[in-house]
């Protein structure tokens, strides 16, 4: 029997249209969204020494940033960038932490306008992952400088990010209720 929750295996994660309704049914743009979990990201902007600490929510166009410690300038007033630009699109898509220390170097985010013009040198991103299977975006800290994240750094991130996932499924609001 078909799970009409399941992610659909042909379809590219990014683009699935039950990956979008998730984020849909979890009401991530409500405004107190950003009050439940910026003390998260404060956490881990504050404790691995990053300017940056973010929630992003991975749509099919754009990246919104539902919350963040340190994010400012245009991408801060605007709560996002093209999705085309997101690192986080990354962990998205693979299901998979996606970590990058040092940009200028990295195949797939060198010539991102975000290291090429706005100086990010280094990432580190663990997925949102829904209790229905859907990768709806990342719990993440970047910064200016090149860095190699420990084991020790990664299993903090992976723990705000659980915890993450838990503020955000309390929210989960069936799609029909919204109709």
């Amino acid at each position: 029997m078909n799970d009409p929750h399941a992610p659909s295996p042909d379809v590219d994660p990014i683009l699935d249209t039950n990956r979008l309704r998730e984020i849909a049914e979890l009401d991530l743009f409500a405004p107190e969204v950003s009050d439940l979990l910026t003390d998260l990201a404060q956490q881990a902007s504050d404790n691995l020494n990053m300017p940056l600490g973010m929630v992003n929510i991975v749509l099919d166009e754009a990246q919104f940033i539902a919350a963040n410690a340190g994010v400012g300038g245009w991408i801060g007033e605007a709560q996002g960038t093209p999705v085309e630009w997101a690192f986080c699109r990354f962990a998205v898509r693979d299901k998979a932490d996606f970590v990058v220390e040092d940009a200028h170097e990295h195949l797939l985010v060198k010539d991102n306008p975000l290291v090429t013009q706005d100086g990010l040198r280094c990432y580190a991103g663990i997925p949102l992952i829904t209790s229905r299977g859907y990768s709806i975006g990342s719990f993440c800290v970047a910064g200016v400088e090149p860095h190699t994240f420990s084991d020790e750094e990664m299993a903090y991130l992976r723990s705000l990010a659980a915890t993450a996932m838990e503020r955000i499924e309390a929210r989960r609001v069936p799609v029909h209720a919204l109709a």
